[in-house]
């Protein structure tokens, strides 16, 4: 803190200047509360950004990747799953809000919760929900208006969607692509990856993508990983009923 005491007398200036030191008990304390909340918020944005892989997974190149070639945003996650890709891609392939196609296999809970969504993901493979070519579109609202096109679709391995329909507020606009790709481990295992790649505007929109979207894709997408695992084991435990001749 600093005074300045101005004052003239009998034609001469008197100037006194009184400085006070920081608190350095205060500083100190300040310290370790900045150094964790840096700590924090660096936590944050890697979770958003990538769960469940290596390094060398996050890093590497994916297909899809080129649709969104500018990236302001990008997460990475996956899972292993104790089947081979043509036993994981139906579930992949009939993907799509739960009002036109399988859902997302969330849980019912989080889908309540987070986009009021009333119907549940299928437990089952739906064979009429099978074909899925580049240029369809795959629902994601009760009303169609907000959806993904297939830009890529290449069984038992890829499918990479895009969308430039997903907008939440204070974002305006948005180049979002959505790749799935599974690939064999061993002859009865295999590893799916997911990434989301997003360019946006207004800039100013980085908090919000940062700590909301983020972490919300963490959850989402953690969540969608599990239920696919658990349902794809689950209909491969489960022995089929022989047919009587």
């Amino acid at each position: 803190m600093k005074l300045v005491f101005n004052r003239r007398c009998r034609g001469r200036r008197f100037v006194f200047v009184l400085v006070s030191r920081p608190d350095r008990t205060q500083f100190e304390a300040l310290v370790p509360a900045c150094v964790a909340v840096t700590a924090a918020l660096h936590g944050l944005r890697r979770l958003g950004r990538r769960s469940g892989v290596t390094t060398a997974e996050a890093a590497e190149g994916l297909p899809g990747d080129e649709i969104v070639a500018c990236a302001m945003w990008q997460s990475t996650r996956a899972i292993t799953i104790e089947a081979p890709p043509e036993q994981v891609w139906p579930w992949i392939a009939q993907m799509g809000f739960p009002s036109h196609r399988a859902g997302w296999y969330t849980p019912h809970w989080l889908d309540r919760l987070t986009f009021g969504i009333k119907q549940r993901s299928s437990n089952r493979i739906v064979p009429e929900l099978q074909q899925l070519q580049a240029g369809d579109r795959v629902s994601d609202s009760d009303d169609g208006a907000v959806f993904f096109t297939v830009e890529r679709v290449e069984p038992p391995h890829v499918l990479v969607l895009h969308s430039t329909r997903h907008v939440l507020m204070p974002i305006e606009t948005i180049d979002f692509s959505w790749a799935f790709v599974i690939r064999a481990l061993a002859p009865q295992r295999s590893r799916l990856t997911i990434r989301a790649r997003t360019s946006y505007s207004p800039r100013r929109a980085l908090p919000f993508v940062e700590l909301v979207i983020g972490p919300a894709d963490f959850l989402n997408a953690s969540a969608m990983l599990r239920g696919i695992k658990r349902r794809v084991e689950t209909t491969r435990a489960c022995p089929r009923p022989m047919r009587q001749s």
